[in-house]
């Protein structure tokens, strides 16, 4: 799910009587900027920074299609590539209270989106390089990779088969730079927390997983799914480690239109989460959730669009730090809704989750609850704006050895405006603060505020047939 690049109608018009040296001559001058601007960003490199170790992961790795307006579209049957540079400034690269070490910086960046719709076959995927050059804080100079597949096959008149990946491996999470969003409106209940975040410099994230969706008429589906889950932490912080987990993930889905413009449907989840490397809890410990959901969808106009969901969870707890080593069944109850309106010139979505989810390291499993918002606007001229809001919470008081929580709030502002045929200039702030409280104080509460301004180059796209 990675980003794609939108774009209004207007925008996807061929101009009449282009020229071919007037694409050659955008390409050399997106080259030659690149060129002169990496041999000062490698000096970076030779300067000695600090010794510390720890660098938070401390922006949301939540990744969606940006908010469309009405009328408005992603690209299809089409390969497309854009490249990006952009400085920074980042008060806290450390993200810790003491030393609170500020920075500046450039990044570069790449997106490599592949689309493809048939009648049988939709494909679609995306692939973001990208990497951040600190002038002092060399020990963060590497380069990150997220990357994405979800492809859907026909096989007959009633069968289709699924097939996504979601693939991640950072030292840190920059959404500013590589143009990443938080997650407004889940797509499904449970999903990766990405708005409080784990206290280390490297995360790598792996989700492959399979559907099979048998459609018994045009208004009755009913689906299976299994998916994998890996994550994987790097250095820690202060000598605590984090917990890296594997889990098996399966599901059964039943949905029906009602009407044309209501959908009910049910589905039954199992989760099998195994936890290795902490100490919070026990070296090791593996939690089962068993989760059943009623979910509500209501299109109320053609720009407003309503969705609710809840049910009872059932957690089971084993390898726990106890004289029994476990904690008995506890049944936890969890609901969502979201609401999202798009119009010509304006769109919002707005979305809140509370369910048990993995905390992604700093604890196990926990309470989640989530809100987010988010807001897009075109203003007067070609200029644009976005604005994103998220606050979360991880509750570990569902293990009844302590009352731990962690609080965090993810907020940002972006303006951008087209400069030439392909090209967007962006100017973004995004501020980052995280506090936890309890009898599990993992680590320093911190702030964190970033300024970036840069631009993009969008080439030519290539068609790929029909």
């Amino acid at each position: 799910m990675l980003r794609e690049k939108i774009y209004s109608k207007d925008r996807n018009e061929p101009r009449k009587g282009g020229r071919l040296w007037r694409e050659q001559r955008r390409i050399l001058i997106s080259l030659l900027a690149f060129i002169a601007l990496f041999p000062l960003a490698l000096s970076a490199q030779d300067v000695q920074g600090s010794s510390s170790s720890c660098q938070g992961c401390v922006y949301g790795g939540g990744i969606q299609t940006p908010l469309l307006f009405e009328g408005e579209s992603a690209l299809v049957n089409q390969a497309n590539l854009s490249v990006g540079a952009s400085g920074f400034y980042d008060d806290n690269v450390l993200a810790a209270a003491k030393p609170r070490v500020a920075d500046e910086a450039m990044s570069f960046d790449a997106h490599l989106g592949i689309t493809k719709r048939s009648k049988r076959l939709v494909v679609n995927f995306g692939y973001s390089p990208f990497f951040t050059l600190y002038r002092t804080v060399s020990q963060y100079d590497r380069i990150n990779h997220t990357g994405s597949l979800d492809m859907t096959y026909q096989w007959t008149s009633r069968i289709v088969l699924g097939v996504h990946e979601t693939f991640s491996y950072q030292n840190g999470i920059y959404p500013s730079l590589t143009g990443q969003e938080i997650t407004a409106g889940p797509a499904a209940p449970i999903p990766v927390d990405n708005i409080v975040v784990p206290y280390t410099t490297r995360t790598l994230y792996n989700m492959p997983g399979l559907d099979l969706t048998f459609a018994k008429s045009r208004r009755t589906s009913l689906s299976l799914s299994g998916v994998y889950s890996e994550l994987k932490f790097g250095y820690k912080i202060a000598g605590q480690p984090l917990y890296n987990s594997n889990g098996i993930n399966g599901g059964m889905s039943f949905q029906h239109t009602l009407t044309a413009h209501f959908d009910a449907g049910m589905s039954l989840l199992y989760q099998n989460t195994s936890y290795q490397g902490g100490q919070v809890f026990g070296n090791r410990l593996r939690t089962e959730v068993e989760s059943a959901y009623l979910t509500l969808a209501y299109r109320v106009s053609s720009s407003i669009s309503v969705r609710v969901f809840g049910g009872p969870q059932y957690l089971r707890t084993l390898g726990l730090a106890s004289t029994k080593g476990r904690i008995g069944g506890t049944l936890v109850a969890s609901e969502g809704a979201n609401i999202s309106k798009r119009v010509r010139s304006t769109a919002v979505d707005l979305a809140y989750q509370r369910a048990v989810n993995s905390s992604g390291g700093v604890y196990t499993s926990v309470i989640s609850t989530t809100a987010t918002l988010g807001v897009r606007r075109r203003l007067v001229g070609r200029w644009e704006a976005g604005a994103n809001a998220g606050v979360a919470r991880e509750d570990a008081s569902i293990f009844q050895l302590g009352n731990g929580k962690t609080d965090g709030l993810l907020a940002g502002a972006s303006i951008t405006r087209p400069v030439a045929r392909g090209s967007m200039f962006h100017i973004s702030y995004f501020n980052v603060h995280e506090m936890s409280r309890g009898t599990l104080p993992i680590s320093d509460n911190f702030n964190r505020n970033q300024v970036s301004v840069g631009f993009d180059y969008q080439f030519k796209a290539f068609p790929i047939g029909r």
